[in-house]
């Protein structure tokens, strides 16, 4: 959300006199006077700040994009050097120190004043934590970013990946909706021809032990990749599932520490699944992997769910919580609870 434009002059700034005509710029008729009055853009500077290639974001905590992920930034205080800046609003908002490596560019829009003029920086050793102007601060894999706030990110991290000279940046990477339309095209076959050989229940029983190993070794490497098992960054791996053309259209019911519920009301991958023919196996191949992906990123995590999307609710319920109890899962033939399969 852009900042609104300056309110046109109506009185000059040093004499008083009236404007004979309310303007953005202005100067002043008024004899012995002449003063030329203009309102200056704002600048403002943030710095796309990485490690070992995951970048560091932050979860704003004032308007605007209230609550959304984005680098540190902000204003550059009068008289103060655009790198000095960059290093201040990643001190204050993230509590540690960066060195700014180079420009990435700088980005303006006609209905806004603000300029923004973007770094790429390296972090200098420490944790981050939350200053006074963040929720939350968080590392964040280069190639899984969390939707972010400002209509120009993306184009900040198109300019960080070209200017970064090494394969992770070579290209955008692909959604979640991409990647799973990819192994779709693979495994619809593949699971066409075992259910033909050794019927259907096996040849889905099969499938989704496979699926369900993976999911939960990719639990695991994403904890690894945060350093952290906790809610608060598994909530940060649901903020990716959507991509940022809005794949999932994700209604947030309370996130916090110990529960993260949501429901998912839209969801282009069972439209996908329906395209290719195969929404019988839209929940074995993207659904099933929920829960055990919640379990390989923590024992301790669990999700309760009782309905989903791809079969023909209006809409999944996922719950999850730290406890000790049994999930609540459906089963791919109606919702009906079952235990999680092992």
């Amino acid at each position: 959300m852009p900042l609104p434009l300056p309110t046109p002059a109506r009185h000059c700034p040093r004499c008083g006199a009236a404007f004979a005509s309310p303007a953005a710029g202005a100067r002043c008729t008024t004899e012995g006077c002449g003063y030329a009055w203009y309102p200056d853009p704002k600048v403002a500077v943030g710095v796309v700040a990485e490690r070992d290639g995951r970048i560091l974001l932050v979860r704003r905590n004032h308007e605007p994009a209230l609550g959304h992920w984005a680098f540190p930034s902000g204003f550059v205080d009068a008289g103060e050097v655009l790198t000095d800046a960059g290093k201040r609003e990643t001190r204050e908002e993230a509590g540690i120190d960066v060195h700014i490596d180079r420009l990435l560019g700088v980005w303006s829009a006609a209905d806004d004043p603000v300029v923004f003029v973007a770094y790429a920086g390296t972090l200098a050793s420490g944790e981050p934590v939350a200053g006074d102007e963040a929720i939350e601060v968080a590392f964040f894999d280069a190639t899984a970013l969390p939707p972010l706030a400002f209509e120009h990110d993306h184009e900040v991290i198109d300019a960080w990946r070209a200017t970064r000279g090494d394969t992770l940046t070579a290209a955008r990477p692909i959604s979640l909706l991409q990647q799973r339309g990819i192994e779709a095209e693979v495994l619809v076959p593949l699971i066409r021809r075992l259910e033909s050989e050794l019927g259907v229940e096996r040849a889905h029983a099969i499938a989704r032990e496979t699926i369900e190993a993976i999911a939960r070794q990719q639990g695991r490497d994403v904890a690894d990749a945060l350093g952290r098992a906790d809610l608060p960054g598994f909530a940060h791996v649901k903020d990716s599932w959507g991509g940022a053309g809005g794949d999932l259209a994700i209604e947030t019911l309370r996130q916090d520490g110990e529960r993260l519920d949501f429901n998912v009301v839209g969801c282009r991958f069972a439209e996908m699944y329906r395209r290719m023919g195969a929404t019988d196996l839209g929940f074995l191949l993207s659904c099933s992997r929920d829960f055990a992906l919640s379990e390989g990123y923590s024992p301790a995590l669990h999700l309760d769910r009782t309905q989903t999307i791809m079969q023909g609710y209006n809409y999944c319920d996922f719950r999850y919580r730290l406890a000790q109890t049994t999930p609540v899962r459906e089963d791919a033939g109606g919702g009906e609870a079952v235990p999680p399969t092992q």
